[in-house]
């Protein structure tokens, strides 16, 4: 039978390859290809593999507990080449889709292997470019598609504690400890050795309340709030007192 895809072989191992023809790409979704095959029973070693073809190139799949499915190894010490180079042409969708099932681990893990010696200043373990003059992209974006996360949107653990954190609710906290709930749409815990929890260079706009608070919380201090363009201090006692007129 004849194949309708050209085989180029190079660098390639594998314990059996199938070359097919035929087959829809599908998101997120492992597509096995359809039409006419050429099968090679045991391992593939050649120095190029290469495919140019108008359906499906590629499809990898195991059933392995231990081995991973595929592995992009870049051994170069030097230069700008990189393990794996992803290009699309499509301007109405994703370059790549991923999808994981995963209960205690992040669906991509990426993992910077610093320099002990801090010469890694300038890398990233994560880094975005928002490449064309007068682009709008969005540099990052999380939505929770099928209803709201009980979990974090967002969490920057560091120094052990929560630096960073944008909780299911929507509630911000800086400086938490881990796995702390902010108490207030924002919540800013000062660290010892701080000079301040807030700094602002500019001015602080306060605006007038729908209704007075009535009460403060069972850890005292104070709210401090605008009523009718008065600045104004509820005690722990519930005292209010107008620190400036309107």
């Amino acid at each position: 039978m004849a194949v309708s895809r050209r085989l180029f072989l190079g660098g390639f191992t594998a314990g059996a390859v199938t070359v097919a023809a035929g087959g829809a790409a599908s998101p997120a979704a492992a597509v096995e290809a359809e039409g006419p095959t050429t099968t090679f029973d045991g391992p593939v070693v050649a120095e190029r593999f290469r495919t140019d073809s108008t359906t499906n190139s590629a499809f990898f799949k195991t059933t392995s507990t231990s081995e991973h499915t595929l592995t992009v190894y870049q051994a170069g010490k030097s230069g700008s080449g990189v393990a794996l180079n992803i290009i699309s042409e499509n301007p109405n969708d994703s370059a790549v889709y991923l999808s994981g099932t995963e209960k205690a681990h992040g669906t991509l893990k990426i993992s910077h292997k610093g320099h002990a010696d801090g010469s890694d200043q300038k890398a990233s373990a994560l880094s975005i470019d928002l490449l064309t003059a007068g682009t709008a992209a969005q540099g990052i974006f999380v939505q929770a598609g099928d209803g709201p996360t009980t979990g974090n949107l967002i969490c920057l653990r560091n120094n052990g504690r929560d630096d960073f954190v944008v909780k299911g609710s929507g509630r911000v906290g800086i400086g938490m400890g881990v796995g702390a709930n902010p108490w207030s749409q924002l919540h800013v815990v000062q660290q010892q050795g701080t000079g301040s929890a807030l700094m602002v260079e500019g001015v602080v706009r306060v605006v007038d309340v729908a209704s007075a608070p009535t009460g403060v919380d069972s850890r005292g201090g104070g709210v401090l709030y605008a009523e009718n363009g008065a600045l104004k201090w509820r005690g722990s006692d519930n005292t209010v007192t107008t620190i400036a007129p309107a």
